[in-house]
């Protein structure tokens, strides 16, 4: 009953409180059921588990003979598991906690972690020491220095330096613009055609890279939601290249020669995911950080630093992410605009997302927009590749 109040308190300082508190009694009554469950099963939960550990801790039932505690993934840390921590701590004398992190990849809110956990670390588990590991194997550093400027973006996030072992590759950050069709599967088929020239292109210069018979690069396809795989189980089968797709939360860890990125784009369930900050959600996981998006901030970071030669991003052209902008700021002309099939298109210097069109002027006249009208009303009278080469 005290976790019923709670929601409903909570629901009261919430914009649509009728909303809230209609949300909160379904949590509670689902609650209920769970936990009636697991009493009729004589079973317990994770979190029951972690819960009774604490007890156990701190009334002596269990004398913990450790005075060294590692932790693995902290920025992970859930505020049960952290009380767990500090109870063992706590419990016996000039005992150490030696925690290791990225507070840039911390991107389980939706699982209980609160990142302050590990952001505020001194406030919590006392006087520290803090290192840094500073470098990487995986990307190379054209793809490092862009992430590292994107994710710091956040004045939240730790500050670091990141230094590549792999040289940067000029341009390897590529935006491919793809209209968008109604109730039409524009991302998929043009994954597969994306797919197919990468296949080709590697192929024809496989002297450059393939060290014996059979070896193939790895290309991750990378989605925020899963209802965009393009794969649906089944991954495709190509002479040069190995197709592995997921979400961009399952791709935390592991890494690839080139990634894939779809539908980075505007919208609820685009990337940045809209959804994701319901403040709905705030009754029943750790409370947002102040930053807009931090997570989602975080989690296309993870996304973007899986590939070592190069990374693709599809967004849909008409509603081309704010996070593509944001690269684009960052490392000006080694984001390259293409089309599908390669061929450079022209970048507008104004919104830095938009390509140049030719129009029709008054009296037969022509110059060119940007096709993010009315949101961006660049115009010039030049053709585009006239006035990069002024």
């Amino acid at each position: 009953m005290e976790i019923n109040k709670m929601l409903l308190e909570r629901a009261k300082s919430l914009h649509d409180k009728p909303r809230a508190q209609h949300f909160a009694r379904a949590v509670w009554l689902i609650t209920e059921a769970y936990s009636r469950k697991l009493d009729e099963a004589k079973r317990i939960d994770f979190d029951s588990m972690i819960g009774d550990a604490v007890r156990l801790v701190e009334t002596g039932r269990y004398q913990s003979p450790y005075s060294l505690i590692l932790v693995d993934e902290f920025q992970d840390i859930s505020d049960p598991r952290a009380n767990l921590i500090k109870a063992l701590k706590h419990q016996k004398p000039f005992t150490k906690v030696f925690a290791v992190g990225d507070d840039w990849q911390s991107i389980y809110r939706f699982a209980g972690s609160d990142i302050t956990i590990f952001t505020q670390f001194e406030a919590n588990f006392g006087a520290c020491w803090q290192g840094r590991l500073e470098q990487t194997y995986r990307c190379n550093q054209l793809l490092a220095d862009t992430a590292a400027g994107f994710v710091q973006r956040n004045p939240e996030q730790i500050k670091k330096t990141v230094r590549s072992t792999r040289a940067a590759i000029p341009r390897s950050i590529r935006v491919i613009p793809v209209s968008v069709e109604w109730r039409k599967p524009s991302f998929p088929k043009a994954c597969f055609q994306l797919l197919d020239r990468l296949n080709t292109f590697l192929e024809g210069i496989a002297g450059q890279w393939r060290r014996e018979a059979g070896q193939k690069l790895k290309v991750l396809v990378l989605w925020r939601y899963n209802l965009l795989d393009p794969f649906h189980g089944r991954h495709p089968e190509f002479s040069a290249i190995e197709v592995t797709g997921l979400s961009f939360h399952r791709s935390k860890g592991l890494e690839a020669d080139y990634t894939i990125l779809l539908d980075v784009s505007e919208g609820d369930y685009g990337v940045p995911s809209r959804i994701e900050d319901d403040e709905l959600l705030n009754l029943v996981i750790p409370r947002p950080e102040t930053f807009a998006y931090a997570e989602e901030r975080r989690l296309f970071y993870v996304a973007l630093t899986r590939a070592s030669r190069g990374a693709f991003i599809l967004c849909n052209r008409r509603k081309p992410s704010r996070y593509i902008r944001e690269l684009c700021e960052i490392a000006g002309n080694e984001v390259r605009f293409e089309t599908i099939d390669g061929k450079e298109l022209d970048q507008c210097p104004s919104c830095l997302v938009g390509e140049l069109v030719e129009r029709q002027g008054r009296n037969d006249t022509t110059f060119y927009g940007c096709n993010q009208f009315p949101e961006c009303r660049h115009t010039q009278q030049t053709a585009p590749a006239l006035a990069k080469s002024a």
